[in-house]
């Protein structure tokens, strides 16, 4: 029909890792590192945490994202990635974390 737009998405990029669905944790902490670089600890609680941390850090080393799996006192899981820039801070936290 002349004047109906549909938006129609871009093909997905081979070579740029696929994103699976949010995964909502119990605490985010981010800090600045250098200019435009950030670190980041994303904290879950109790056995479905430690599942999803496991997860989580699992995907972004497949996606090139380097992060490191530690345990916290009081049955907590903390993924740990950084420092990255500005854009993969989001890309990560869009598309893996939130």
């Amino acid at each position: 029909m002349p004047g109906i737009y549909r938006h129609v998405p871009p093909e997905p990029d081979p070579q740029e890792p696929r994103l699976p669905g949010p995964t909502r944790p119990d605490r985010i902490s981010i800090w600045p590192v250098e200019v435009d670089r950030y670190g980041i600890d994303v904290l879950f609680h109790g056995d479905a945490g430690r599942r999803r941390a496991r997860t989580i850090r699992r995907q972004l080393d497949e996606a090139g994202v380097g992060a490191t799996l530690r345990q916290e006192p009081v049955d907590a899981w903390v993924v740990r990635f950084g420092p990255v820039s500005r854009e993969v801070m989001l890309d990560v936290l869009g598309g893996y974390v939130w």
